[in-house]
């Protein structure tokens, strides 16, 4: 991640990620200000990590990614919005303590495995 792509901010403090041909989260996309939203898509990222590092993050969208698994959205106790699509994800995993989300989106997935998912429709 360049540090140029650190300070590639919405307003309010959120984080557009998109379209930057990331293949992983560095955690420094963290250390100078939480972010309501992170938007992460049209990258190349397999694995979800270092986002317990902003506990205030709503709104996650990571589309277009190579996603296998939910790891890492399970931290994310604040989260409102999570915005999955056209991954490879074949597992829902991770939503249990997910209390605030109210709205998810795992189309165009390879979902084959539907752990406890309470009340979602997919």
């Amino acid at each position: 991640l360049l540090s140029n792509q650190i300070d590639d901010r919405l307003p309010g403090g959120d984080t557009n990620l998109s379209n930057q041909s990331l293949h992983k989260l560095n955690p420094k996309i963290f250390s100078h200000v939480e972010s309501h939203t992170l938007i992460l898509d049209q990258n190349h990222i397999i694995k979800l990590e270092h986002l317990e590092r902003n506990q205030v993050l709503q709104q996650l969208s990571a589309a277009c990614n190579r996603l296998v698994r939910m790891m890492g959205v399970s931290k994310l106790i604040h989260l409102r919005t999570l915005n999955l699509p056209n991954n490879s994800i074949g597992y829902i995993e991770g939503l249990k303590d997910l209390v605030h989300l109210e709205w998810l989106n795992l189309a165009g997935n390879n979902i084959k495995v539907f752990f406890t998912v309470h009340a979602f429709t997919i």
